[in-house]
């Protein structure tokens, strides 16, 4: 096969995470369809191995739902140039989990990153165009699609890149843009609860929402043709505790990553960029608070990043129209908190406000969306009256 000898290709079948084997496809091979990850290409974990131990510990699979790699932080130097490492991960007539009941007749493929922000890099873009030429000279496969171009997935934010740019493809190059998640989902083969929604927070769904929507349902016995409810669960997140650090199949939550980067370079905090919601970086963003109550109105509280009666008492109200760090401290906070405002834009709108009521409510406060002296939204543990 042409694509072996890739010399950036790694043969890692048999070597990577696995709790049993796919079966043998039945049908011949009509699709190469790519995937992106949604994790951050230089992100720990961000890689086959990663992959591997997140469809097997969390999803449930066999073993990696992908058959190719690619692997943007495992640059190799071939005679060509720079190339992103490809991952041979699954034998090709093997039917992986990666597109549900067009699993039979599609071969995955997954560009590491998160390209709703990440950029791609040539060594990526000449891998990723020296496999399909590969491919096609092996027959693999006659047409290219996208994820969320594939049959009951138009809602999934995946692949988000150009790989038409990459190989010469002679139709549009603009990606096709995910569509709103459906009311009722119809599961598909390979699908779970944590694919459905954990990895990329589809329509602002998580699973425990999917859960609450969907009484009686067991996640671990979904069944094809099953339909769920995404319901009311489209509206918040609400987000299982997670030890910052702690030992996890998956490479932790990416908005959780983008508030400890802004933490970071805003307010020197010196964070490790690993996506976990832990004390540090809950920390780091009360000392980001006490920073702009200094800064903004000349609290001279000391930045100690706890919680102590002058900090509380030095509060100032943030409300819908509100702009500017207070905003995406706001924002930021309800997220580690488990509830997504949708977007950390440092804009106090509509959203925002409808988000900070539902942690009012659930917190015993008055519902009056403003984030003041009364509504707490740092503390780990109690909402402060």
């Amino acid at each position: 096969m042409n694509f072996s000898k890739l010399p950036q290709l790694v043969d890692m079948r048999g070597e990577l995470k696995s709790k049993g084997t796919y079966s043998k496809r039945s049908k011949t091979i009509t699709y190469r369809v790519w995937h992106h990850s949604l994790t951050k290409k230089y992100l720990a974990g961000s890689d086959a191995a990663g992959f591997a131990g997140y469809h097997v510990n969390t999803l449930g699979w066999p073993g990696i739902g992908y058959t190719f790699i690619i692997e943007p932080m495992n640059v190799i130097n071939t005679p060509n140039g720079k190339r992103a490492r490809i991952v041979y991960a699954n034998d090709i007539d093997r039917r992986t989990y990666h597109v549900g009941n067009s699993n039979q007749f599609s071969l995955g493929i997954c560009v590491a990153g998160d390209y709703r922000y990440d950029t791609m890099d040539e060594a990526t873009l000449a891998s990723i165009a020296e496999l399909h030429a590969a491919l096609v000279k092996d027959g693999v496969g006659k047409y290219d699609k996208a994820h969320n171009e594939m049959p009951g997935y138009s809602w999934k934010a995946c692949c988000q890149y150009n790989y038409r740019d990459a190989f010469g493809w002679k139709g549009s190059k603009t990606p096709v843009k995910p569509q709103p998640a459906p009311d009722v989902y119809t599961i598909q083969e390979g699908d779970t609860l944590w694919s459905i929604a954990h990895k990329d927070v589809t329509g602002g769904v998580q699973v425990e929402e999917l859960i609450n929507a969907n009484p009686g349902i067991d996640p671990t016995k979904l069944k094809i043709g099953q339909k769920i409810n995404f319901g009311n669960a489209k509206e918040v997140i609400v987000q299982p505790d997670i030890k910052e650090n702690e030992e996890t199949s998956d490479s932790g939550d990416e908005v959780v990553s983008s508030i400890q980067k802004t933490l970071n370079s805003r307010y020197k905090a010196g964070l490790i960029v690993d996506g976990f919601n832990g004390p540090k970086t809950k920390s780091a963003l009360i000392k980001a608070l006490q920073t702009e109550l200094n800064k903004q109105f000349n609290k001279k509280l000391v930045v100690d990043g706890k919680w102590g009666a002058k900090t509380k008492a030095a509060i100032v109200t943030v409300a819908k129209g509100a702009k500017g760090n207070l905003t995406w401290i706001l924002q930021a906070a309800l997220y580690l908190e488990g509830f997504n405002p949708g977007s950390l834009g440092s804009n106090f709108g509509t959203n925002t406000e409808k988000v900070l009521k539902k942690f009012q409510g659930k917190k015993g406060l008055s519902a009056d969306g403003k984030a003041g002296k009364e509504t707490n939204c740092l503390h780990d543990k109690i909402c402060v009256k």
